[in-house]
Formats: C-alpha cells, sequence, structure tokens
C-alpha cells in the first residue's frame, strides 16, 4: 500500500489488487455480513434492498474499481 498526497493536499491510497479485493470483502462483510460474490449474486438478483446506504454505498464502491477496471464483475 502506497499513501501519499496530492497538491492540493487530497490523501491518496493506493493498494495492489490482493490488498483491494481484501478492502472490498472487509467493506461488504461489515456492511452486510455477506462475500463480495454472494453481494454481487443478491444485487444482480433484486434481492438486496437498494434503499438501505449500506447496500447502495457498496453498491457503488464496488462498481467504481480501481486504476480503471471494475472491482466486482
Amino acid at each position: 500500500m502506497d499513501e501519499y498526497r496530492t497538491e492540493a493536499g487530497t490523501p491518496v491510497i493506493e493498494l495492489d489488487d490482493d490488498e483491494h479485493r481484501a478492502f472490498l470483502e472487509r467493506e461488504v462483510q461489515r456492511g452486510t455480513g455477506l462475500s463480495v460474490e454472494e453481494f454481487v449474486r443478491r444485487y444482480r438478483a433484486g434481492e438486496l434492498d437498494e434503499g438501505d446506504p449500506d447496500v447502495s454505498d457498496l453498491a457503488g464502491l464496488l462498481w467504481l474499481g480501481q486504476n480503471g477496471h471494475r472491482a466486482a464483475a
């Protein structure tokens, strides 16, 4: 993991692929008690409440990705 600040002082944390996957697993587990794989499956099936802030935040986080790649398929 690399940490630095932009010229404007914004903190930036860069994770390698393994660190990024572990981060996503921790966040999804914390927010929903599910694995990333189960969260994605249930989200796509319409089984999760998109009005739940944890669900909507995590969906955004997973689809945002890292380095221009989707975080979860």
